[in-house]
């Protein structure tokens, strides 16, 4: 399934009505079976349930499908509360049964899908400015950051949601576990509990072995600020069962999403060719529009790149910059390791090179020397491979040198971890449990500010970024090595054991908080054809084959 930029619903809502459409026909819908209405939000297609599923639409969810499930939190709930103990899977098959269900009795065509919403999804429901609005200043950006879904007041202003009753100063919602759905202030569309009461599940269709989501909205037994702010992001294991997780569902039509996406395609294509316009002061020239896009590109690169002719050639055993002003260290006899994760700006002159785009990168600010993340394990090797042959053309590395991907076993060496038991992999997942990128000796929480993690979660730990941090952010280690601790995961070369198609990921990300994923001995996998927002990579230069 394709997700959708920011651009695309600006666009495409705002000539809706010129197609000739009626966007009033789908404002809204009522489920029969479950006796929920959902409602259409601006700027996205599909239409949110009003409500947080609730307790009895999951027992004659379960009642008809015989669904296997049978767990209860630990305090009691009526009807109307809203279902928690629930996995990211358990989610997935209500909304796939209830799809099912409606379409036997003709209440839903088959190009209508019930299904959780994307993350980017409920960043439209709950108002973040950078779904609504194009080209962000720097002020709109650091208040989107900032928000709530009731606005910007901290504490949060009476009856807005149900947080951890007594835990807020001045603040109190009258209920110590869930409260009954829709009992809070609905947002501006007629949304209820976008925050607190229960988590709720997002996912963005990803298909790989190990299926993660992401949670949003807080629930009942939280009340730190930052966790209760509208862009905040909780990536779980979607096999998570928790008193604190529950979810709601989407309405999404295809038919209805198919002419959004022809209206984008032709309003973006009349901008583009009317910017050109602009531009260069009259008709649209091809010719012309090219060379002015090679001319900008080439002053892009001139203020980023070094002087090739300034740079020495790599050799075993020395420090070396390339031609992107990418650093290595010594790694071995005759490996270099990159010193910093593949950076944006890196990333971004291989994309225009190669007249690619970057379909995955991450909606949060992203600088030029923050990590490159959003990429997947293939893309890391064709940047390999470009890089390899700039470098060679430009005579800074031999004809016999490739940049490559680390393997797992270089990677443990670049973090300091030695003498791992096991084969493979996975049988070395986890097998030391002391041993930290930034300690030997099992210390957690990290020193302050010694990485970038997601902060908030961890007891004693705090740090300076809320996204990705520039990749020199963090000291380096003994080897000279930034960035092995947080910021972003990343790609190894290996093949995980038994799944053909993964590949392995090291490191912890700004995304992870657990002591356990945090060991320099932990790893994960993930398909080589998918991107995430908290994956990226370094690089080794191999100066002599092995």
């Amino acid at each position: 399934m394709r997700f959708f930029c920011l651009s695309f619903f600006l666009i495409a809502f705002a000539a809706f009505d010129a197609q000739g459409q009626k966007p009033e026909e789908m404002q809204q819908h009522r489920s029969e079976v479950m006796g929920e209405v959902f409602v259409a939000i601006p700027f996205t297609p599909v239409l949110f349930a009003q409500h947080e599923t609730t307790v009895a639409q999951w027992q004659a969810f379960l009642a008809d499908s015989k669904y296997a499930w049978d767990h209860k939190p630990h305090f009691s709930q009526g009807p109307d509360h809203p279902v928690v103990m629930v996995t990211l899977q358990d989610a997935q098959a209500y909304c796939a049964w209830l799809t099912e269900k409606e379409r036997q009795r003709g209440q839903l065509k088959d190009s209508q899908t019930y299904r959780l919403p994307t993350s980017e999804e409920w960043d439209t429901a709950v108002g973040l400015l950078r779904t609504r609005k194009t080209d962000l200043d720097m002020d709109e950006q650091v208040r989107d950051d900032r928000a709530f879904p009731w606005g910007s007041e901290w504490p949060p202003p009476e009856r807005v949601g149900n947080f951890a009753e007594g835990e807020i100063p001045n603040y109190s919602d009258g209920h110590v576990f869930t409260a009954p759905v829709g009992r809070f202030k609905a947002s501006a569309e007629g949304l209820y509990d976008l925050s607190g009461n229960v988590w709720e599940w997002t996912w963005n269709g990803e298909v790989r072995a190990e299926q993660d989501g992401v949670l949003r909205g807080g629930s009942w037994a939280y009340f730190r600020a930052d966790c209760l702010r509208s862009a905040y992001l909780y990536k779980v294991p979607g096999e998570l069962r928790m008193p604190t997780v529950g979810f709601r569902c989407v309405l999404e039509d295809r038919q209805r999403t198919a002419v959004l996406m022809v209206t984008m395609e032709q309003e973006k294509k009349r901008l583009r060719d009317q910017r050109r316009s602009e531009v260069l002061g009259g008709p649209v020239n091809p010719t012309e529009v090219e060379e002015m896009r090679k001319k900008w590109m080439s002053a892009d690169a001139s203020r980023t790149l070094p002087d090739a002719a300034a740079l020495k050639p790599a050799t075993a055993g020395g420090v070396f910059k390339n031609s992107l002003g990418m650093e290595f260290v010594p790694l071995g006899d005759q490996k270099l390791a990159g010193a910093m994760e593949v950076r944006v700006q890196d990333y971004e002159i291989w994309l225009k090179g190669a007249g690619r785009e970057w379909t995955d990168k991450p909606g949060f600010l992203n600088t030029a020397s923050h990590p490159a993340v959003g990429v997947s394990w293939q893309d890391a090797l064709a940047f390999c491979s470009w890089l390899t042959a700039r470098d060679r053309s430009l005579k800074l590395i031999p004809e016999q040198a490739t940049y490559r991907l680390p393997s797992d076993a270089e990677w443990s060496e670049m973090a300091g971890l030695t003498q791992e038991t096991g084969a493979d992999p996975a049988s070395k997942n986890g097998g030391n449990t002391q041993h930290f990128p930034w300690s030997a000796q099992g210390e957690f929480p990290p020193p302050m500010l010694s990485t970038n993690l997601d902060a908030a979660k961890i007891t004693g730990y705090s740090d300076s970024f809320s996204y990705t941090a520039p990749v020199n952010a963090e000291p380096p280690n003994a080897k000279g090595i930034q960035g092995l601790g947080g910021n972003a995961a990343e790609w190894c070369s290996d093949v995980w054991p038994g799944v053909d198609t993964d590949r392995v990921v090291r490191g912890g990300s700004w995304l992870t908080a657990d002591r356990e994923k945090l060991l320099t001995s932990a790893r994960r996998h993930y398909a080589a054809n998918k991107a995430g927002a908290d994956i990226g990579f370094r690089v080794i230069l191999q100066l002599q084959a092995p």
